[in-house]
Order: C-alpha cells, then structure tokens, then sequence
C-alpha cells in the first residue's frame, strides 16, 4: 500500500513537471516570434502563432482534469457567458452609454474584420502584444465588438467556473433532498454565483450611467471617472479577474459542501445496512 501510494504520488509529480516544460516551451516560443515579428513578412499569421502559443502554455497550467458530473447544466451557463463575455459585452456597454439607444435602428447593418498589431522593439511591451493581438472586430451598426485573446481567454476561464459552479450547485440540491436539509444551504453558494457572474455583465458601468441620467449635478465628476485610464483598466484587467476568483472561490465552498453531504449519505447507507 505504501509502495502504491509512492509511485502514485512519483507519477503526478512527473506529470506536473512535463506539464510545466511543455508551457516553458510554449511561452518561450512565442516570445521568440514576438522579437523576430519585425524581420518576417507573414505578420498575421506570426501574431496568430505567438498568440496560440502564449495563451495555451498557460491553460497548460490552469486548466486541471475535471470530473463533470452534469454535462448540460455545465455546457449551458458555459456557452452563454462564452458568447456573451466574447462577441456581446461591448455591444451592451454600446447601447447602455448615454444615447446609446437612439441607434438601435442602425443594428440591421453588420461588418466585421480582423487584423494585428506591430509590436515595439521593446522586449518589455510583449505581454501588452500578446493580450491584443491578433483581433477579430464586428459592427452591429455603430455598436463595435472586439474579441482579443485576453477576452477570449478569460471568456473561457470564466465561462468554465460558471459552468462547474452551476453543474455542482445541481448536484449539492440534489444531495440535500436526499437529505432534507433546508434550501439556505443551496442559498449562500447560489447568492456567491450570481455576484461573481454579475461583476463582468457591465454593472459598474450601468450604474454609473444611471447615476448619470438621474442625477445631473454629479455627472461631470462621473464621466471623468467613465473616461479615466485606470477605470478603462480596472474595468478590462481587473473586474474579469475579480470574477474568477469570487467564482473559484464559491466552487470550492459548493464542493466541500456536496463531499459532506456525500459522507453523510454513506453514512445513513451504511447504517441501513447494518
């Protein structure tokens, strides 16, 4: 048995290891092409690769192996927030601007495009190069929605934690009717989930603009707040990331939660047996 043990635990260890020398290699690939982007006429395509390259080294060490337990109540949150948080978000933040419902009418037009950008020589901006390039653009009339890598994969971060939140918030209502426990024990974690999914639905910024409309004298100070750097910042790096942890966070809280109800079923199993 100890033996067993030992070998198990020398095996994740070298799984670990590979792991980390496979996203090594991948992020030291694409910093090479960020300093050879100059000197090649395919830029497109070397931005794609670095991209590629770059964000998947680190969902090498993110992303772990997950059981999931229900499929559909996974992939549905998942799915939605993907979408929304990739393609929708800046389309929302559009049409909730001030003014920005009297253009509703010019959504029956749509363009999109893709493109990259040029990176400094300066080894120091990559990780900027690489959160925002390439892109891929759409116009729903005058409503512009962007999708970079960093969205895209915080999208999918997030989406993800949405996605096992929801599918073990099911599975623990269903342990604690097997139970008949109260419902407040579904309550807090449903309460976390929905305030960690509401972080990036834009309503900071909504309600600004409401305090905006609706209380003229403070708009001025508002708006500078609205067009300030480090709210353009607070809202793009932070609020996502903010996000994931408040989730992260809620899904280890469901998780101890559902193995206590598990153990205790066990338990009432086995003395039924006996």
């Amino acid at each position: 048995m100890t033996r067993y043990v030992k070998g198990s635990e020398e095996v994740r260890e070298r799984r670990g290891w590979a792991k980390f020398a496979v996203a090594l290699s991948l992020l030291v690939t694409s910093f090479l092409i960020y300093l050879t982007f100059q000197k090649s006429g395919s830029y497109f395509y070397l931005s794609l690769s670095s991209s590629l390259a770059f964000w998947s080294s680190l969902g090498i060490l993110i992303f772990p192996k997950i059981r999931i337990e229900n499929k559909l109540s996974f992939l549905l949150p998942f799915t939605v927030y993907l979408v929304y948080h990739s393609l929708l978000y800046g389309i929302v933040l559009g049409i909730v601007e001030p003014g920005g419902l009297s253009y509703l009418t010019s959504m029956n037009r749509f363009s999109s495009g893709y493109g990259y950008a040029i990176p400094p020589s300066d080894p120091l901006y990559f990780p900027l190069w690489v959160f925002q390039s390439p892109a891929v653009w759409f116009f729903l009339g005058v409503y512009e929605a962007d999708v970079v890598p960093y969205s895209l994969f915080l999208g999918i971060v997030i989406g993800e934690l949405m996605g096992l939140n929801v599918s073990r918030l099911v599975t623990l209502n269903r342990e604690r009717r097997t139970l008949r426990l109260g419902s407040e024990l579904v309550l807090l974690p449903g309460v976390s989930l929905v305030s960690g999914a509401s972080c990036c639905l834009a309503l900071p910024t909504i309600l600004l603009y409401t305090l905006v409309l609706s209380v003229p004298s403070m708009s001025y100070s508002i708006l500078l707040i609205l067009r300030s750097p480090a709210y353009f910042a607070f809202m793009y790096y932070g609020l996502p990331l903010i996000s994931a942890g408040v989730l992260y966070l809620n899904l280890r809280l469901i998780t101890r939660a559902s193995e206590t109800c598990r153990l205790r079923t066990d338990k009432k199993n086995l003395g039924k047996n006996i």
